[in-house]
């Protein structure tokens, strides 16, 4: 799956077509993870299954900014996909 496709499966925040993010990390976490995902192989199932296990663990804190919980959760979970999958090629 390119990049673009995997984009295109996450509900990422948008206006006129374009993503929006409230800060820079946003972007660069987004980025970085897309770029990270398509290295190692991970498809857009597991991808969603480790970000829908990630939201759950984070929780949900009324107080916080809905944006910036989810893309804490995108990192978590992007962490958990790069240390199982390390683990494993280093197997390999």
């Amino acid at each position: 799956m390119s990049g673009d496709a995997l984009v295109a499966t996450l509900d990422l925040p948008r206006a006129n077509g374009e993503l929006v993010f409230d800060e820079p990390w946003q972007a660069r976490a987004l980025g970085m993870g897309v770029v990270t995902i398509e290295a190692l192989g991970i498809g857009a199932v597991e991808w969603r299954d480790a970000l829908a296990d990630a939201i759950e663990r984070h929780g949900y804190d009324p107080g916080e900014d809905p944006a910036s919980a989810y893309y804490a959760a995108w990192v978590d979970a992007l962490e958990c996909l790069v240390t199982a999958h390390g683990t494993d090629q280093h197997e390999h």
